[in-house]
């Protein structure tokens, strides 16, 4: 199995509040903006504004990724180039999942299942595999796979190597 990025995430309410309350009073460095939904920190962790209809208030419901006294409101996250081997591997194991493989609305694909202690963990397509794919499915045009994926147009010039 070929884990890669492991990446905390701390679910939010207001990513543009989360941000300014880590930059602007911790004084930690974004490292990537996705949209004004999710930041990155240079400091080795994310923050990610869970919109109504996505898969985990869905499933979690929101209460429980709102609640501060609940243990839903993180996950360890990881990308992979081995999705379904890595989604086999679990079905084989008898891991309970949250979601078995999804499509979310950005277009990156990902598993999200329980650790033995009931921990969330998400493991996702890896973003050079995942851009990709959706570069190619848009024309190989940069500006509507940025728009399409939310990551900027450097971004995604960066980890394609454009």
């Amino acid at each position: 199995m070929n884990l890669q990025n492991c990446t905390p995430v701390l679910f939010v309410k207001d990513a543009a509040k989360a941000k300014n309350f880590y930059a602007d009073v911790l004084g930690m460095t974004v490292t990537a903006d996705f949209g004004g939904l999710n930041y990155t920190f240079k400091e080795g962790f994310s923050v990610w504004q869970i919109m109504d209809g996505h898969i985990i208030p869905t499933t979690l419901g929101r209460e429980n990724i709102e609640n501060a006294a609940s243990a839903s409101r993180f996950e360890l996250c990881f990308e992979t180039h081995e999705l379904e081997g890595i989604y086999q591997t679990l079905k084989e194991n008898n891991v309970k999942f949250l979601h078995e493989i999804n499509t979310e609305f950005w277009g990156q694909r990902t598993i999200r299942f329980y650790d033995p202690d009931g921990h969330l963990i998400e493991v996702g397509e890896a973003m050079p595999a995942f851009l990709q794919r959706i570069f190619d499915e848009e024309g190989q045009n940069i500006e509507t796979t940025s728009q399409r994926t939310f990551v900027p147009v450097e971004g995604i010039k960066q980890i394609l190597g454009l």
